[in-house]
């Protein structure tokens, strides 16, 4: 990896510790795999424009030529983009979130039977 990425990856680090969130709640938050976040907080993979860019979108308060190019100050206490909050808010979210996944693979999977059921009378 070359020296520019290594510091390019170096930041990255920096914004995601100073986030405090887990990899899959960055990953979640700046829309890439959690792979990816991983791979390049562990410097095993350089950091590519998707990740680069999903920071930007995603973060309030990141100075995109200091992210790119190191040039400028890093400013902390990073929020996301589309709401301030709290750490509470965020869980609830999830949770929410992933009990609309199983009742949505719930009713997928009835449904099918149903069309089962449909098709045999």
């Amino acid at each position: 990896m070359k020296s520019e990425d290594k510091k390019r990856t170096e930041r990255i680090v920096k914004v995601f510790k100073d986030t405090g969130l887990n990899q899959k709640q960055f990953s979640e938050l700046i829309g890439v795999s959690q792979q990816l976040v991983s791979a390049v907080l562990n410097h095993s993979k350089k950091p590519n424009e998707t990740i680069l860019l999903g920071i930007i979108d995603n973060i309030n308060k990141i100075d995109p030529i200091w992210l790119f190019k190191g040039i400028g100050k890093n400013k902390k206490n990073y929020m996301s983009l589309d709401e301030n909050r709290s750490p509470i808010d965020y869980h609830v979210k999830n949770i929410v979130r992933n009990q609309f996944k199983e009742i949505s693979i719930d009713i997928l999977e009835k449904l099918s039977s149903i069309e089962e059921y449909v098709k045999k009378n």
